[in-house]
């Protein structure tokens, strides 16, 4: 098994051959140590052991974590919602954190026992990219470079939409298990979802063809799209006005809005603002606000200032804050989402389990509005 340590060494993150400690899967859960073992007999999954001295160790799979994840789902150890929920990350600006936001998100209502799709709505791929997959090549282009095939990414949202002038695929073809079955899974982007703007145009009703595809994929509606054993759909957004980021703004329930403690995010949160206003106007609906404050400085004056401007702006829309920290340079760097990078500070990864508690919270008491 590759460790978390070296696994640089590889071209890509096969995240299937990351290996945690008993210690460190409790931290994921949100458990003791000894309810994980007792989930385990509970649940009879079994779970590797190594023999390190005199000892043997129990050495834990992501497929482990998130399936005991699921598992407890399914005995009613963790609630899902009475309708399945569709956030869209969104601000006029890039550089805030909206990839890194949604992919840690994702991972983190997985590990809570939601299941979790994530739609990658962005041309240039980031999330594909980030969750292992490239969005640069072609299958037989990586078998020429001794890479996997499945790392390519084959099609795109789009070509779940049935629209008018491109191919059309089925969900089969074009979804990623990144992390196994019980992890979050990902639809992915490549260059060509660009040329969904230009379709989208020419569509009827163009402004909700996201959010009627995705209320009739999840209810089961479309055979070969069947998006209905998801809890919630994420879906990530370039920083940019085209007809994809409006699409993922209608079919919302809650946008997820990271923001830096600088003017220039905070005009971007004001611009988000007016446009919602005008959004309201011309659709009769209004999406939830999660505005998170991204990678603050401690110490520093005017960012306190502007977070507490943004306060007064946004009253009740901010979640707590994610401090600036290496780990999330490092993680990067290896490619490893910061919420399974086991050197990860303490600190750090608990930042993001509050952050995600506190969306969770809203999506029950606000946009939900009831438990299972």
């Amino acid at each position: 098994m590759i460790s978390q340590e070296n696994i640089d060494e590889l071209p890509y993150t096969d995240y299937k051959k990351l290996t945690f400690s008993a210690q460190k899967t409790a931290d994921l859960l949100g458990l003791h140590v000894q309810t994980v073992h007792a989930v385990e007999e509970d649940l009879d999954i079994a779970i590797t052991r190594v023999e390190r001295g005199s000892a043997s160790h129990r050495i834990y799979s992501l497929d482990d974590i998130f399936k005991i994840a699921w598992m407890r789902r399914e005995k009613g150890k963790s609630k899902g919602f009475s309708r399945p929920v569709t956030l869209a990350t969104y601000i006029s600006k890039g550089g805030t954190s909206k990839t890194t936001s949604a992919v840690n998100l994702a991972i983190q209502f997985n590990l809570a026992g939601l299941r979790t799709l994530i739609i990658d709505n962005d041309p240039q791929g980031d999330a594909s990219t980030m969750l292992g997959y490239d969005p640069d090549y072609r299958a037989e282009d990586l078998v020429e470079k001794g890479l996997p095939a499945e790392r390519a990414v084959e099609g795109h949202f789009g070509h779940l939409l049935e629209l008018p002038g491109m191919q059309s695929m089925k969900l089969d073809q074009v979804i990623k298990k990144p992390f196994g079955e019980y992890g979050p899974h990902l639809i992915p982007a490549e260059a060509a979802l660009e040329d969904i703007d230009t379709f989208l145009r020419l569509a009827d009703g163009s402004d909700f063809r996201y959010a009627l595809f995705l209320e009739q994929a999840r209810s089961g509606a479309i055979p070969d799209c069947d998006l209905s054993p998801y809890d919630i759909v994420i879906i990530d957004n370039a920083p940019t006005g085209t007809m994809l980021a409006r699409n993922a703004m209608v079919a919302a329930d809650m946008l997820i809005c990271p923001i830096r403690m600088d003017k220039f995010s905070f005009r971007a949160l004001a611009r988000l603002d007016e446009k919602l206003r005008a959004f309201a106007r011309a659709f009769k609906r209004l999406p939830e606000i999660a505005a998170i404050p991204s990678m603050l400085i401690k110490g520093r004056p005017r960012v306190y200032a502007c977070l507490d401007e943004i306060t007064r702006v946004f009253p009740g829309k901010m979640t707590s804050p994610v401090y600036m920290s290496e780990d999330y340079n490092k993680s990067l760097e290896l490619s490893i989402p910061l919420s399974l990078w086991s050197p990860a500070k303490k600190q750090t990864q608990a930042t993001l389990r509050e952050v995600a508690g506190e969306i969770l919270e809203r999506i029950r008491t606000s946009v939900d509005g009831g438990l299972k």
